[in-house]
């Protein structure tokens, strides 16, 4: 397997034609063919299904396209990681991923006591949702990412585990539901609930949950406002469904655990096959210490 052919199969991919590919890339179609016949050769496997209109992957190549469009990513970000290490220009820097609901604690509990400890080195912030981690760690955007998201793969990343939390309903403590405990489905099936406009992979269990009851959870506000949601909590217009390391931030909210959930394990993640820069293996080995302590 080489780059080269690596990149003739990612562009009959594109095309679906291999005579498309060949002109796109300016060499002739047997050279592209060849490229596609070894590459089948060596994984013993055929990738393409041919017809007169052109090409179609089999499962066994949309397999090879998933890995290799992974290697590309992570080879492009290697290159430009060994390019800012050769140059040595400029402040040390760090780009992390967090969730929208993960980025007050963590806060909290890493960022701003290593702002403290580490002046020199800057931290730089985006919001994402969780399952984008593994995506942009390899592509480079970021360096590490903190997601409750599983591992996606242990061959590939390298991750550290934090915290757990768990999926509360948000109340007032006069509410009746802050009452309890904990809470089952059918605890909130006539509640109006309020969520957060952010990607929430647990929305689709919780959706099944009431579909198992013949209903809808009924949302009645549903914002990227934090500070409107919180509001709207406190005035007992609605309940909102949120991770407990959002709601534990929010005084006056009482959060009351949805126990039809399991609690979601948070991780730092960050690649095994992009080399650290000091920087990161300083950030790394600081939220290692923090984590025992």
């Amino acid at each position: 397997m080489t780059l080269k052919q690596i990149e003739y199969f990612q562009m009959v991919c594109a095309k679906g034609n291999i005579s498309a590919a060949a002109n796109e890339l300016y060499v002739s179609r047997s050279v592209i063919s060849r490229a596609i016949a070894e590459l089948e050769e060596e994984f013993e496997t055929c990738i393409f299904t041919r017809s007169k209109n052109g090409v179609i992957l089999t499962e066994s190549g949309k397999v090879l396209s998933r890995l290799f469009d992974e290697f590309s990513a992570c080879y492009t970000s290697t290159r430009e990681c060994i390019k800012k290490l050769g140059t040595g220009e400029g402040p040390a820097k760090i780009k992390i991923g967090v969730t929208p609901t993960n980025a007050y604690r963590l806060h909290k509990l890493y960022f701003s006591p290593f702002r403290e400890a580490h002046p020199e080195i800057q931290l730089y912030m985006d919001e994402y949702t969780a399952n984008d981690a593994w995506k942009l760690i390899l592509e480079g955007t970021v360096d590490a990412f903190f997601t409750p998201a599983r591992v996606l793969d242990g061959n590939m990343f390298d991750t550290l585990e934090l915290y757990q939390t768990r999926l509360v309903l948000g109340a007032t403590g006069s509410a009746q539901v802050a009452q309890k405990e904990a809470l089952g489905i059918s605890d909130i099936l006539d509640l109006p609930l309020g969520y957060l406009d952010a990607p929430m992979p647990l929305e689709g269990i919780l959706n099944s949950c009431f579909d198992a009851f013949g209903k809808k959870p009924n949302v009645v506000l549903r914002t990227s406002d934090k500070v409107l949601l919180k509001e709207m909590t406190l005035a007992g217009a609605v309940y909102s469904v949120l991770p407990s390391d959002m709601i534990e931030s929010w005084s006056g909210v009482k959060g009351i655990p949805l126990d039809f959930f399991k609690p979601s394990t948070h991780r730092m993640a960050w690649s095994k096959v992009l080399p650290l820069t000091p920087a990161l293996s300083t950030f790394i080995r600081f939220v290692r210490e923090q984590n025992i302590d």
